[in-house]
């Protein structure tokens, strides 16, 4: 396994992945991938990954799907790129225990680093591409790094309403924790690409071809929840929508968001199981 030098744009993003999202992503890591899984399975499978391919993970945060696509593809060479240097050490040292010596990490942002021409016959990524502030930009570098006919796979969130794992919780502890106003349709937000068409028109602008989105995976798992009060922690804490306010919030304001998140999310346990919907597109595209 090796590691490229930094290449670090969009500031703002990547205080807000270092700072204070990404240490919780690394808190409640193991729970959050479990979730997860199905939805980047998804997207791999579409994308049909070939022994000996080269792919580039976008977004890749703690490793998982980076070490997963470099079993799919060994004796192939995976890249996993993140703006996040706190999730970058655990996916290092995830890789270091898998004995993945096909996996690179490069700590940068993909909508402006230096990433190869013609370089990835594959770009894959697991809900970690919604935040560029410039996402034309971001698929354009990414669209140069692809050889000619080079694969795109991502999966991202549908509209908010119908993802109530990810808007319950906010709206529950919005009141709360006085939370702002929404980001803007298409802005940088896990729903930036919820919109089919602009989707669409956002990929063919930066190069891709044969833009295609099918419904992924509608649901988010999570197994072994003895705790809501913890989960409604790990919701709150993962989401950059509301991470911020709550974690500088007092702890008599933190705890009666916690008590009325985890009693909004008590129909949907079932045993230690709870299930929410989480309605996906897995958006595929080529060079």
């Amino acid at each position: 396994m090796s590691n490229y030098p930094a290449a670090m744009a969009n500031e703002k993003m990547a205080n807000m992945w270092n700072s204070v999202v990404g240490p919780a992503w690394v808190d409640h890591a193991s729970n959050y991938d479990a979730g997860l899984e199905p939805h980047g399975h998804a997207v791999m499978d579409a994308l049909g990954l070939q022994s000996s391919e080269r792919v580039l993970d976008v977004g890749c945060g703690t490793g998982a799907t980076t070490v997963e696509l470099a079993a799919r593809v060994d004796p192939g060479e995976v890249v996993g790129v993140d703006i996040s240097s706190t999730m970058l050490q655990v996916a290092r040292d995830r890789a270091d225990r898998a004995g993945a010596a096909n996996i690179a990490f490069r700590e940068a942002d993909a909508q402006t680093a230096e990433l190869g021409a013609a370089t990835f016959d594959v770009a894959f990524s697991r809900m970690g591409v919604m935040f560029f502030d410039d996402p034309v930009a971001a698929f354009t570098n990414i669209a140069g790094s692809l050889r000619p006919g080079g694969r795109l796979g991502f999966v991202c969130f549908q509209d908010p309403s119908r993802n109530p794992y990810l808007t319950l919780p906010g709206m529950i502890a919005g009141d709360i924790l006085q939370l702002g106003p929404p980001p803007p349709p298409g802005g940088p937000s896990p729903f930036a690409f919820a919109d089919a068409t602009r989707t669409t028109d956002m990929l063919q602008r930066a190069g891709f071809a044969d833009v295609q989105l099918v419904d992924g995976v509608d649901y988010f798992e999570n197994g072994d929840v003895d705790d809501l009060g913890e989960l409604a922690r790990s919701m709150l804490e993962q989401n950059p929508m509301t991470n911020q306010t709550f974690s500088t919030a007092d702890t008599e304001t933190q705890t009666a968001a916690l008590a009325a998140v985890a009693e909004a999310l008590a129909p949907f346990r079932s045993g230690t199981t709870l299930r929410m919907d989480a309605a996906t597109w897995i958006v595929t595209a080529h060079t």
